[in-house]
This record gives structure tokens, C-alpha cells and sequence, in this order.
């Protein structure tokens, strides 16, 4: 998978992460494949290549291997992470999505951004295996539903 950064997400005269929760929906939007930052239980951070979509503004997540995706048990269990780009960090929290329209949404983001391009794992976040691993994207700090 090709690997597009959103360099309009961060400030230009600084290497901090834009420090507004918009940048990090742009970021998501526009980037094919991001790197997804999860909690270890014993400490430090497991880095993974994920999709990303947006729907109506609100950034999701979710796991085209199902619920024994590593990095998906840790975003539940820890209902926080970060969104790397570079050097950049996006500080997120995740809450769970099961709204079934708004998982149908979903199902049409990661189809118009990704089947062109990669019609069998596209097809495979929108089984029914993925479904039920949706996670809304959250600013850091969030409340939980």
C-alpha cells in the first residue's frame, strides 16, 4: 500500500502536531494509510499501518482482520492512542461505533477511498468480520459515550 502524507495538517514553522482536533480529521481524510500508535501493557507504544476514513466530518478506525487484531484490542482496552506522521503526533481517544447507519456510512467511505486501488482489502473492511471492530476517533481527553 502507497504511503501519502497531509503535510497541510501541521503547522509550517514548527515540528509540533497542529494543535487542533480539525488537523487531525484532514490528516485522516486525506491520507491513504496511516501509522495507528497503541499503549503496550508493559509500557511503550506498538505501531501499525491502518485505513482511515471519514463520515460527515468524524474520523473511524476499524479492523479488516476482525476482533483479534492486535492493535484494535489495544485502542478498546486503552481508549487512547496517536495518529503519527513522521515525526508529528495526533493524540486520539476511541470510543467503540455501533450504530448500524453509521456503520452503512462507514462502509461507503472505505469503498469510495480505497476499492479503486485495493478492491480485496477494501472489500474486507466492509465484511461483517470488520463491522463490529468500528471505533470512532475522538479528540484526546474525550468522554466516553
Amino acid at each position: 500500500m502507497a504511503h501519502r502524507t497531509c503535510r497541510r495538517c501541521w503547522k509550517a514553522d514548527s515540528d509540533r502536531p497542529a494543535a487542533t482536533f480539525d488537523a487531525t480529521v484532514e490528516y485522516l481524510d486525506r491520507t491513504e494509510t496511516v501509522v495507528i500508535a497503541t499503549p503496550l501493557r508493559a509500557g511503550g507504544e506498538a505501531r501499525t499501518w491502518i485505513w482511515a476514513v471519514t463520515v460527515d466530518g468524524v474520523p473511524y478506525i476499524r479492523s479488516g482482520y476482525g476482533h483479534g487484531s492486535a492493535w484494535y484490542q489495544r485502542a478498546l482496552r486503552n481508549r487512547r492512542g496517536a495518529f503519527l506522521d513522521g515525526g508529528h503526533r495526533h493524540e486520539v481517544a476511541f470510543e467503540p461505533e455501533p450504530d448500524e447507519r453509521v456503520n452503512q456510512a462507514i462502509d461507503r467511505a472505505y469503498t469510495a477511498k480505497y476499492a479503486r486501488r485495493w478492491r480485496g482489502p477494501a472489500a474486507a473492511m466492509i465484511a461483517d468480520t470488520a463491522h463490529g471492530t468500528t471505533v470512532r476517533v475522538m479528540p484526546a481527553g474525550s468522554p466516553h459515550r
